[in-house]
């Protein structure tokens, strides 16, 4: 216990005024709730180790060019708040950044400035400011329509939706440097029945909801749906959310 109280008075002077200043005769309710807050921050600054932080680092590849335009991340070149499910435990209030070029999860180290690459196979899903990846594994029967890899799940019920994020970094040369260009290539895809399907446009998904096909068709004109490239996704989403909630 001597330890501890030393651990308090040199950790977290500012906790309990009492501590700081030598007094003793304090109820032991205070004294508790200072241990719980000590306790509370080893277990915040080690929430991710061990189960977690077991990849290898992650170094920022684009660094070396000179000019950039975009990133390789998902919607921010900046950490964004998260969680991850990974190894049989679910990892709350984190600090993630999802690489899309390399399909890769990074997470920065609570004590360190490195940043590590999370072992993929140790994860099965993830969060990322409000957008949920699932890892999907290829099989037999999907080879060729999806491929290994971080799936985000924009509908999951009956029938899903998912869509794979995928940026392209292209190398530039202007005036003898080289600058990174990074081209977004999403590609959405449908779950029913455990299949997999590529949409890249309309008739791609209207055979798969022709089950329902005269109700599907009436939302959809009454919807005003459009198909084309900038709303391919979000008229997706909204055409097989109606489906699922049909009998």
């Amino acid at each position: 216990m001597k330890t501890l109280y030393l651990v308090l008075l040199l950790v977290l002077p500012g906790l309990h005024p009492w501590l700081a200043l030598g007094q003793t005769a304090e109820p032991a309710a205070d004294l508790t709730a200072a241990v719980q807050a000590a306790h509370q921050q080893h277990d915040a600054a080690f929430a991710v180790s061990p189960q977690l932080i077991n990849g290898p680092e992650y170094v920022d590849y684009t660094q070396r060019y000179a000019q950039r335009r975009g990133h390789q991340f998902f919607l921010s070149s900046e950490r964004q708040p998260g969680s991850v499910y990974a190894n049989g435990y679910l990892f709350d209030h984190l600090q993630l950044s999802y690489d899309v070029v390399r399909d890769q999860l990074v997470l920065p180290q609570p004590t360190s400035p490195l940043q590590l690459h999370l072992v993929d196979e140790h994860v099965r899903w993830f969060q990322l400011a409000g957008h949920r990846f699932a890892r999907l594994q290829a099989d037999s029967a999907a080879v060729g329509i999806i491929k290994t890899g971080y799936y985000e799940v924009l509908v999951d019920s009956t029938v899903q939706v998912l869509a794979k994020r995928i940026k392209q970094l292209q190398e530039q040369v202007e005036q003898r440097q080289v600058r990174a260009n990074f081209l977004t290539r999403d590609r959405l895809y449908i779950r029913k029945n455990g299949t997999y399907y590529p949409v890249a446009r309309k008739k791609d998904l209207l055979p798969l909801l022709a089950d329902r096909g005269p109700a599907v068709q009436q939302h959809l004109k009454e919807q005003r749906l459009k198909f084309n490239r900038e709303q391919l996704e979000a008229s997706t989403v909204r055409l097989v959310r109606f489906y699922n909630r049909l009998p």
